[in-house]
């Protein structure tokens, strides 16, 4: 008799001679210890035969012939020690975590976040302070100037650039604060940047390591 998957010769009880069925018991033997479920070699894994519970390593090899891929959204960016060089998703958008473990946004909603894109939108905080994120490059931040406002910059390694406008044209009266993180500086000084001109649009621009300039 022959197995469906491996095609086994096995041994018929009460027919097969006693020298012939050893040999034929040896030899199923054989090829089932050699089995890897590719081909002629054992039934094929199904899906529901699969349950992997921890980092699978391709051992630098491709991963081919994939349709797609769809990432679980994450509860905040990565930071592990292990995420260095990760894409994944969070909250929606996608995100590469660089050689020095920062969180590179690749988008933002239905846009690619990138700076020099060369296309500009418009951001209108609804809480202050309102503290900038890297999604807001290439972006001019509306400020209601009614009241005396607060931004706070990302770490200037962030390198990106954006501007920041007096919508009521109170800035003289109400100054807006725009404040460094850390030791991180504003044109090479560690202190808040006030715009205090009416109507006045700020740009500003990080160099991608400590600093910040006001353009």
């Amino acid at each position: 008799m022959t197995t469906t998957y491996m095609n086994l010769l096995l041994p018929v009880p009460s027919t097969t001679p006693g020298p012939l069925w050893a040999q034929e018991v040896v030899d199923a033997l054989t090829l089932v210890d050699a089995h890897d479920h590719s081909t002629g070699k054992g039934a094929k894994i199904g899906v529901s035969g699969i349950d992997i519970e921890g980092d699978l390593a391709l051992n630098g090899n491709d991963l081919t012939m994939v349709r797609s891929v769809r990432l679980a959204s994450q509860s905040s960016t990565l930071s592990d020690p292990a995420d260095l060089g990760c894409v994944y998703n969070d909250g929606g958008n996608l995100y590469y975590n660089n050689a020095a473990g920062v969180p590179v946004q690749l988008t933002n909603g239905t846009a690619i976040a990138i700076s020099g894109s060369g296309a500009f939108a418009v951001k209108t905080p609804s809480s202050y302070p309102y503290t900038v994120v890297s999604g807001d490059a290439q972006k001019v931040i509306l400020v209601d100037s009614s009241t005396a406002k607060t931004i706070n910059l990302p770490a200037a390694t962030t390198a990106m650039f954006f501007q920041v406008k007096d919508i009521n044209g109170h800035a003289a009266t109400n100054n807006i604060s725009v404040v460094p993180v850390g030791t991180d500086t504003i044109d090479t000084v560690n202190s808040t940047f006030a715009i205090w001109t009416d109507y006045a649009c700020q740009g500003f621009i990080s160099d991608g390591v400590s600093n910040w300039y006001a353009i």
